[in-house]
C-alpha cells in the first residue's frame, strides 16, 4: 500500500471512531454488566439456599424482588441486561450516525431499532 493509500484509509477510519469507540463501548460495558449481575445472582443463590434457582419473574414483580435480595430476580435482571445490551447499541449508533449527519445509516439504524423494539414486545406477549 503506498502511502497515499495509507492515509486515505487512516482518513476513514479517524472518520468513523467517533460512532464505533462509543458503540464498541456500550456493547462491552453491557456485556460486563450483565455478567457481573448473573455471577452476583449465582453468589446470592448459593448463599441463601444452595440450591439451583428454578424458577422465572414475571416483569411486573422483577425490580420488587430484587429489591428484596431475590437471587432469581438478580439473574433475571443480569439476563435482561443482556438483552438490552444491543438495543442500546443500536440507540447509540442511531443517535452517532445522526449527530454526523449520515441519513443512509440514520435510517438503517431506525429500522434495526424498530424491528428490535418490535422483537421484544412480540416477546413479552
Amino acid at each position: 500500500m503506498d502511502p497515499a493509500e495509507s492515509r486515505t484509509a487512516q482518513l476513514e477510519a479517524d472518520r468513523d471512531s467517533p460512532i464505533y469507540g462509543p458503540v464498541g463501548w456500550v456493547l462491552l460495558s453491557g456485556l460486563l454488566t450483565s455478567i457481573a449481575v448473573m455471577v452476583l445472582g449465582l453468589v446470592a443463590a448459593a448463599i441463601r439456599n444452595g440450591s439451583g434457582v428454578s424458577t422465572v419473574l414475571p416483569l411486573d414483580r422483577e425490580l420488587p424482588q430484587v429489591g428484596k435480595g431475590d437471587p432469581a430476580a438478580i439473574l433475571d435482571l443480569g439476563i435482561l441486561l443482556l438483552f438490552a445490551t444491543p438495543l442500546a447499541g443500536v440507540v447509540t449508533a442511531l443517535v452517532g450516525f445522526a449527530r454526523e449527519r449520515d441519513y443512509a445509516f440514520t435510517l438503517v439504524s431506525a429500522v434495526l431499532l424498530v424491528l428490535l423494539v418490535i422483537s421484544f414486545a412480540v416477546a413479552l406477549r
